[in-house]
């Protein structure tokens, strides 16, 4: 996913929630399973009799992974869709990291109307690493993170009146969770490499070059991501102990996916 500034979209979103929602029309956001670690967050219309198809012209929604996880967006509503990263230190979870995932339009993209409540596909992704424990879910509005954090807030900006006037409010309640039907996703129930693997140590982290893994039996691949998912450096190795050499990376933070035959455990790199 690529990554950008969180502050660069503060007031973009601090405009649409100026607009409140009006009306019974509106939206909330599911998340759908598309089998083994891909998944689509769908549009869900509120129960209504309207006929008029809804003009989008903006949407955006936080999804919430275990710390260390990460995701690539493979498709969205107008192919254009940005996720902003973030540690879960910063808005005062540890135990989890998150993207917040936005797309303004150029043009207004049209979804069934209400009346036919239909669920419509906004965001397709793949979830990096193979986790085999945790969570996978949308942050709902009136969550204490939202709440404290108002741009990580769902919304849909959208024009659902068939009165010859392009308007665009707000349609995502913010003040309640904003989600239905299926909201998370545990990643146990996908039963690969149920077991997390005991790593004695990686060190040095930070590091200049060298790091060493000890405490895996039967190593078979360490994987390395920046935190837009991408794969970055790939070894495949064997023994108890091993050493990669990441020189030739540039300084930032990374994250290491480290595998043996049964389990497997992800890690953040700080390289120097």
């Amino acid at each position: 996913m690529k990554a950008i500034n969180l502050t660069s979209i503060l007031l973009f979103v601090l405009c649409i929630f100026s607009n409140k929602l009006k009306a019974q029309d509106g939206y909330t956001y599911t998340l759908q399973h598309d089998g083994g670690y891909d998944f689509t967050i769908q549009a869900v219309p509120n129960s209504s009799s309207n006929t008029f198809a809804t003009s989008v012209q903006s949407y955006g929604f936080t999804i919430i992974l275990p710390d260390g996880i990460t995701a690539t967006i493979t498709s969205s509503l107008g192919n254009g869709a940005s996720a902003t990263f973030f540690n879960g230190s910063d808005v005062g979870d540890s135990s989890i990291d998150g993207y917040l995932v936005t797309e303004a339009l150029g043009s207004p993209i049209s979804l069934p109307a209400p009346s036919l409540a239909t669920n419509s596909d906004m965001v397709s992704f793949t979830v990096n690493g193979n986790p085999s424990s945790g969570t996978l879910y949308i942050l709902e509005n009136n969550s204490s993170i939202a709440t404290a954090v108002t741009p990580l807030k769902s919304f849909m900006a959208a024009d659902m009146v068939d009165d010859g006037m392009a308007v665009f409010p707000n349609v995502v309640d913010e003040f309640t969770s904003a989600v239905s039907g299926m909201s998370s996703f545990s990643f146990t129930t996908l039963g690969i490499n149920t077991n997390e693997l005991s790593i004695t140590s990686m060190y040095p982290n930070p590091t200049d070059g060298i790091v060493n893994i000890s405490g895996v039996h039967n190593l078979e691949r360490i994987e390395i991501y920046n935190l837009n998912g991408q794969l970055i450096q790939l070894f495949s190795k064997n023994g108890n102990m091993q050493q990669i050499d990441v020189t030739e990376l540039q300084s930032g933070v990374y994250l290491v996916n480290v595998q043996s035959k049964s389990a497997s455990k992800t890690f953040k790199l700080i390289k120097r």
